[in-house]
């Protein structure tokens, strides 16, 4: 803690590898995926900088990956399943008419859910790529799509169930995924009828909470009864994007610096500075790494990767907690 307070808790390096720039982040366990418009996608071991393995794709506007596969949301209009261990292409999901922005999937429940310019959220049988629902509603691109086991229990679902979440600049829908297909949105959030206030892109859904930057301030809704909890704001709160969000801290970060606040007395306690990164509206190319200090320090969890973010030189810059001795 001290070290947070004293600004010295971090260090900087750098991954080197892809000939375009990095539109998709996505961290998991230690790795980092990288999708590019050199038309790959890597897999970095962060700890040593090293890259594990690196596919053939297509542009990538989003990525997300487990030890198996690779899924990438594209400019080209469509999303595909990858195998890491071969680089094949074994599902090509069709059907959005604008460029994909956000994908998520459940291997258990075989579903995937595409985000797009198109303004639709589409659910996919993941191991067949055959589109199950088209979901309308929204009027602005669909930035960010999350599926989520909710925690809580509502009048509208209960612990267990699983939630869609998808954003747009002014709004975010919930819907339930079931079995059932066709499923109507249970609830729209939004913090200015008017639409004078917008959404910064980045969402944090756990179950129990979803929390949203605005250029006003940081808006916290209770999941159980989608009443907003509290709004943050900081006099030094200027169109600050969310990274992560805990019981204890906040990750947040604008053009020159990363923030951390103390939630428990809604002030800044650490910043640390960045470099000029490649700038992203959509939120796609930048993100947070381990999550679990954010819950509160224990002496074990500062560790690893803080935040990870493209570059013009096409690089990934790291933040990474300083080694322990």
């Amino acid at each position: 803690m001290k070290q947070l307070e004293n600004h010295e808790a971090f260090e900087t390096s750098s991954l080197i590898g892809h000939s375009a720039r990095v539109y998709a982040l996505y961290y998991k366990d230690g790795l980092l995926c990288t999708g590019s418009d050199d038309l790959s996608a890597k897999l970095w071991d962060v700890s040593t900088g090293q890259c594990v393995y690196g596919i053939q794709t297509h542009t990538c506007a989003a990525v997300k990956f487990d030890e198996q596969k690779l899924v990438t949301g594209s400019f080209d209009n469509t999303v595909a399943c990858w195998e890491w261990s071969s680089g094949a292409k074994t599902q090509h999901f069709r059907g959005h008419t604008g460029a994909v922005f956000s994908v998520d999937y459940n291997d258990e429940l075989d579903i995937l859910v595409s985000g797009s310019a198109d303004f639709t959220v589409k659910v996919w049988a993941l191991s067949t790529s055959v589109c199950l629902n088209t979901l309308t509603g929204h009027t602005e691109w669909v930035t960010k799509v999350v599926l989520q086991e909710s925690q809580v229990k509502s009048l509208m679902h209960s612990p267990g169930d699983y939630i869609l979440l998808s954003a747009d600049k002014y709004e975010i829908k919930i819907w339930p995924i079931g079995r059932e297909i066709n499923c109507k949105c249970l609830k729209t959030l939004t913090v200015s009828e008017d639409r004078s206030i917008s959404f910064q892109p980045r969402l944090h859904f756990d179950g129990k909470y979803i929390v949203c930057s605005s250029a006003i301030g940081l808006y916290q809704w209770d999941f159980a009864s989608y009443d907003i909890l509290r709004v943050i704001k900081p006099p030094e709160f200027a169109n600050l994007s969310l990274l992560g969000f805990g019981d204890i801290f906040a990750l947040l970060f604008d053009n020159h610096y990363l923030y951390i606040m103390d939630l428990r007395t809604e002030k800044m306690i650490s910043r640390w500075p960045l470099p000029e990164y490649r700038k992203s509206k959509r939120g796609s190319s930048f993100l947070a790494g381990e999550m679990a200090w954010l819950d509160g320090l224990d002496g074990q969890n500062d560790m690893g990767l803080v935040f990870a973010t493209s570059m013009p030189d096409h690089s990934i810059h790291l933040v990474l907690w300083k080694e322990h001795g």
